[in-house]
């Protein structure tokens, strides 16, 4: 807000490549004064700042798990939106900067949420695991295409020129409805919206490495990926069970891809002139009867 006054700040936040986005300590922070024409005179600006910090109540740790456990006792169960519109609690925000997490501010009032959250627990596993094959894949393109492949910023998938062609999926597989429901699985996309989906699926307790799915780059755009045996034919997806086979299904469709492209932006061909009449070339004139009449 110092901008109404004419200052400006810097650095608050910063972002290595294909790191996540951090918040810089006060020291780190660039000022610069008088930079830009205020719109509030600093008198006003001052005494408003004032008001704002008089107006806020800290709330200590252990009375924010007093209401936290007063709204369980009074609700029956407590969530995300459950906490946000109780009045008298704290933001979400708050207890995750002030426990860690949600779950561990549930575990200090005796309160097990009924949502699985194992895949939280493991989520940074898995997206090593991602980083890790998207690493292996550029070393393969690199020696056996010729391509030059980077790794996208995200870490979880390789560009080549500046263009998406694979990412690397996780699909947890999802519990049952009934002994006669097929398995499905669901994968978080992102916002990619181009290049290949290499899909890893987990087994049924989502800890190991199932098999793979390769699904094509035009498979319509959504937040998810579900996945089931009836949607890998909707998809036109192909199933490996092996690392190595799909990585050898994704150099098959780069290659091909490859060499589309290759062709499509080829000059065209000049037409030969070895067919055409040579008749006229000798300042002859064609007869009636199909032959030529010199002249001298």
């Amino acid at each position: 807000m110092t901008n109404y006054i004419g200052k400006t700040i810097y650095n608050r936040t910063s972002r290595r490549l294909g790191q996540k986005l951090v918040k810089n300590p006060d020291h780190a922070w660039v000022r610069g004064a008088a930079q830009i024409e205020p719109i509030v005179d600093p008198g006003i600006f001052a005494r408003a700042q004032k008001l704002l910090a008089e107006r806020r109540v800290e709330i200590p740790e252990n009375e924010m798990l007093l209401r936290l456990r007063l709204t369980l006792r009074r609700r029956g169960k407590l969530n995300s939106r459950i906490i946000n519109t109780t009045l008298g609690l704290n933001h979400v925000s708050a207890y995750v900067k002030h426990f860690g997490s949600l779950r561990k501010a549930y575990a200090l009032i005796g309160y097990e949420s009924p949502r699985d959250c194992d895949w939280i627990d493991t989520r940074e596993f898995w997206a090593a695991e991602q980083a890790k094959l998207a690493t292996e894949l550029a070393e393969v393109l690199r020696n056996d295409l010729g391509l030059r492949p980077e790794l996208a910023p995200d870490g979880i998938g390789v560009d080549v020129e500046g263009r998406r062609v694979v990412s690397f999926l996780v699909a947890r597989r999802l519990a049952r409805r009934g002994e006669d429901h097929a398995a499905q699985w669901k994968a978080y996309r992102r916002q990619i919206s181009s290049g290949l989906l290499a899909v890893m699926r987990l087994d049924a307790a989502n800890r190991e490495i199932e098999d793979y799915v390769l699904l094509p780059g035009s498979l319509r755009l959504g937040r998810y990926v579900w996945l089931s045996s009836g949607s890998l034919r909707r998809h036109r997806g192909r199933f490996t069970g092996e690392r190595g086979a799909l990585f050898a299904a994704i150099k098959a469709t780069l290659a091909k891809t490859t060499r589309a492209a290759l062709t499509s932006s080829a000059p065209p061909k000049k037409r030969s002139r070895s067919g055409q009449p040579k008749a006229k070339g000798f300042g002859g004139r064609r007869s009636r009867c199909g032959g030529t009449k010199s002249h001298r």
